[in-house]
């Protein structure tokens, strides 16, 4: 299970306990200012409200998160058809950093990629990501990529990406393979940890 699900499935269980907690603080209040204790009921249904807008806040996360969990799954797909030519594809890989290395492929040669993957737009800080995945690959993973790490960010959304920027191969995700396969020859790749 990609970390993008794991997270989703952590969201929604945390908007599912405060709301949780909102219904049973709306009852509460309810009960007191039955009873005619309004002192005490008002305090109950502002912590509803509170807890109803947490609840939304984690919902909202959780539907973003699954956005990414979709996207990461059509990487995945793309991707499948490299193991037909002897291609190890590995997914969702946990490493020292925040998150995980969402794919990496490498070729029959021990050449690696490391892919991040985004829905539609990424930053500077997105570039620096993948260049570090990439690097700690290196460092620790060796055995995995003999002849170096490319970093790669796939944009899934955008159409007839394919371009070098910071270091990292940016490619949209109807150019990922072509890129890949067309970067196999050890001798073709400039930019590899």
């Amino acid at each position: 299970m990609s970390y993008a699900r794991r997270q989703e499935y952590r969201r929604l269980g945390r908007a599912l306990t405060a709301a949780a907690g909102a219904f049973v603080a709306v009852l509460l209040a309810l009960i007191l200012a039955g009873a005619g204790a309004l002192p005490f009921a008002l305090p109950l249904a502002l912590t509803a409200v509170l807890l109803g807008c947490r609840a939304h806040h984690w919902l909202r996360l959780a539907a973003r998160s699954s956005v990414g969990a979709h996207t990461e799954a059509e990487v995945r797909r793309a991707l499948a058809g490299l193991e037909a030519e002897s291609w190890k594809v590995r997914h969702s890989l946990r490493w020292a950093g925040r998150g995980d290395i969402d794919s990496l492929a490498i070729a029959p040669g021990g050449l690696a990629f490391a892919i991040e993957t985004k829905t539609a737009g990424y930053g500077s800080r997105h570039l620096a990501l993948v260049r570090e995945q990439a690097a700690w690959l290196w460092r620790f993973r060796r055995r995995w990529c003999r002849h170096g790490v490319v970093a790669v960010l796939c944009v899934a959304r955008a159409r007839g990406v394919h371009r070098w920027e910071d270091g990292v191969l940016v490619v949209s995700i109807d150019c990922l393979l072509p890129a890949l396969l067309a970067s196999c020859p050890i001798e073709s790749v400039a930019l590899a940890f």
